[in-house]
């Protein structure tokens, strides 16, 4: 709950959730809200979501995580949101190819991917510079952003026998 300040910064933003799947947070109840329904997730493996911090100041600065699609076949989705004064200086794909790592290594996804919108190509790039390959796409209104409706998308993917 020492997060909510940091997690309200980033997500009150309204260009950082422009493409995410869930509103600008208006007030710091709503961040709160989240790290409770995280906490409580925390408390039901599998459960992946981490804070992203920088390294030298602790400073809480995004999140990120991966949603099991398919326990069955090993199957996960990641998701990653970063405060704008940090963007382009390699915070999320540095934390990206960790929390693949992790996931792939560690946790026994088979399957990890990851979907971006068309109109936010710079998240493509993190997910190429992170060693996640171009599977499909444009996949139309494969999700709905809250600010922008339904996203045309670009999937990307990495697998456990060639990461």
């Amino acid at each position: 709950m020492d997060d909510a300040q940091a997690l309200f910064a980033w997500a009150c933003d309204p260009e950082v959730t422009r493409y995410l799947r869930f509103p600008s947070h208006e007030d710091i109840g709503d961040s709160r809200k989240v790290i409770e329904r995280w906490m409580a997730e925390a408390t039901k493996p599998p459960f992946f979501h981490w804070a992203i911090t920088i390294r030298t100041t602790k400073e809480v600065v995004g999140s990120i995580g991966i949603d099991v699609q398919s326990p069955h076949d090993n199957r996960g989705e990641v998701g990653y949101c970063l405060a704008r004064h940090v963007w382009n200086q390699g915070y999320a794909t540095e934390s990206l190819q960790a929390v693949l790592d992790f996931g792939l290594q560690v946790a026994g996804f088979h399957r990890i991917e990851a979907c971006h919108s068309v109109l936010n190509p710079a998240s493509g790039k993190v997910m190429q510079k992170a060693g996640m390959r171009f599977e499909a796409g444009p996949l139309h209104h494969y999700y709905r952003s809250d600010a922008l409706g339904y996203q045309d998308t670009l999937m990307y993917t990495v697998f456990s026998d060639t990461f």
